[in-house]
This record gives C-alpha cells, sequence and structure tokens, in this order.
C-alpha cells in the first residue's frame, strides 16, 4: 500500500478531543483514520510505510521515531483504538476460556516469545475469544503514548465485519490482505465456519490458499461470495488472478458495516475498513 495523508475540509486541528483515533500496526508500517464521533464522519487517513528493515530492533526503533515526530499522533483524542497486525492468535470458545489460563489458551497453538504480552477480545458476533501476543515494547511504547487505548488484533475485526456481512449475503469469505500474509473467514448465515491466516511470498501462493480452502470445504468457486479488504486492489497481481478461478469478488466498503462516512475518493475504502469498523 503507498503512502498517503489527507485530511478533510472539516477536519479541525484544535477539536481533536472530539475525535476519535484507530491505528493499526503492521510489520511494514502503519495507518490510522481519524473520526468526527459527532457527525460520525472520517476526517483524515494516513498511511506509512517503514521501508526496507533489517531486524526487529530496526522496526522498533521506526515505530518510536514515527511516534515522536508524527505531529498528529500528538494530539489528545476522545477515544483511541489500536489494532496490531500478526499472524500468531488462536480463537478459544466462550465456554472454555478463562482470562486466568490466557498463556495455556494461547500456547496450545502459537509459541510465546520472550518479551510478548498477551491480550484478549471477545468476539461480538459468535461465541470465542480472541487470544493474541503483542512485543512488550510496542505495548509499553503505546500506553506511554495514549495511556487509555484499547488493544485489538486484527481478526478480532476482520471476523465480527465478516459475520456482520454474512447475515445480509449469506455464505461469505472474507480476505483481508497484508503484505506477506492474510486472513481469511468463511462465515454461513452468521456462524463462523472458519477463520485462519496464510502466509504467502507470490500471487500463486495466495490463490492456492483460497482455493485449498474452497476445496476443503467443497465449496464451488462459481458459488462462492468473496469480500476482499486490506492490501488489494484491482490491479494487483493476486487479484487478477484469483479473480481467473472466482467470479464473485467484491471490495468490502465501510458502509458495509458501519455508519461512518468516507469521504476521501482517492483511496480505496477497502483500504482502511478494518480500522473504520471497529466494533
Amino acid at each position: 500500500m503507498k503512502d498517503f495523508a489527507l485530511f478533510h475540509d472539516s477536519f479541525v486541528l484544535t477539536k481533536t478531543s472530539t475525535y476519535h483515533l484507530s491505528i493499526m500496526l503492521n510489520q511494514s508500517g502503519y495507518s490510522y483514520c481519524i473520526v468526527d464521533s459527532v457527525r460520525k464522519k472520517c476526517v483524515a487517513i494516513k498511511n506509512v510505510n517503514f521501508g526496507k528493515l533489517d531486524s526487529k530492533d530496526d522496526y522498533y526503533q521506526q515505530i518510536e521515531d514515527y511516534l515522536k515526530k508524527d505531529a498528529f499522533l500528538a494530539k489528545q483524542y476522545k477515544s483511541i483504538d489500536f489494532i496490531y497486525a500478526t499472524e500468531k492468535s488462536t480463537l478459544v470458545p466462550i465456554k472454555l476460556f478463562d482470562k486466568r489460563r490466557l498463556k495455556e489458551h494461547y500456547s496450545f497453538v502459537e509459541q510465546l516469545n520472550e518479551y510478548e504480552e498477551l491480550h484478549f477480545n471477545k468476539l461480538n458476533r459468535t461465541n470465542a475469544v480472541n487470544v493474541f501476543s503483542i512485543p512488550s515494547f510496542i505495548t509499553t511504547l503505546m500506553v506511554n503514548k495514549f495511556p487509555e487505548l484499547r488493544f485489538y488484533h486484527q481478526g478480532s475485526t476482520f471476523v465480527d465485519n465478516t459475520l456482520k456481512k454474512s447475515k445480509e449475503v449469506g455464505n461469505v469469505i472474507g480476505i483481508m490482505v497484508f503484505d506477506t500474509f492474510f486472513d481469511l473467514a468463511l462465515c454461513k448465515y452468521e456462524n463462523l465456519i472458519l477463520y485462519s491466516n496464510f502466509e504467502f511470498k507470490t500471487e500463486s501462493d495466495f490463490v492456492y490458499h483460497i482455493i485449498n480452502v474452497l476445496q476443503q470445504m467443497t465449496i464451488n468457486s462459481k458459488d462462492a461470495q468473496v469480500y476482499l479488504s486490506g492490501n488489494i486492489d484491482k490491479d494487483s497481481k493476486h487479484y487478477k488472478l484469483i479473480s481467473k478461478y472466482i467470479s464473485n469478488i467484491k471490495f468490502v466498503k465501510i458502509s458495509d458495516n458501519s455508519d461512518c462516512q468516507y469521504p476521501f475518493k482517492e483511496i480505496p475504502e477497502h483500504y482502511l475498513t478494518n480500522l473504520l469498523n471497529i466494533e
């Protein structure tokens, strides 16, 4: 995704204390949206790519530097949500979930590394809890910068939004794309059938994983209704290849899951749906 920074004419710098800020950090950079919560309008969007990073230390240094020099992250906001995009998470049925056993839940599927902290989100539209890890360095930086922020995993908002869409459409496959992996959720009439993420390096990898899921779940590619979001568009090789196998592909719109107005025609709204659809 390219770098961008856009501000609506109605954005007022002195009124940020009445605005809501949503930030998403991934391995490649960060994005944020600023919403006028009174008018229910997105008034600012920004995406920053870190460029080539040689180590985790470089990554952490980039985060620290941008938190210091980004003028709009130095303002006061009414509320703040922070999404950490990572492949490391696990869904736990609500009946089995115990917050005193977070490490046990998480370690059943993922490895908890040194200097990682565990967090969890209760999914609003299904009886499950998403348990995920964030490096302690990042949580410390974010809490020091924004003491009242709420932590989310990208899958938490993604699954809830896909479930909401399935209420209207029926059978839905949601795919949210990042630079090196994508999340996939299969929902049938508000029931979550599958949630997972897949690493990919090429467009062939990307398509293979999707088609393999369809085959494993005995879904005819002609009957699949796919909704795309994240770092993908009609000009990308990934889209052009998957469209050869699946005909019913749409890009998610913010209005599909939210009543927030999105006025920026220059940037496709499906890039930012996860930020603007946190429930």
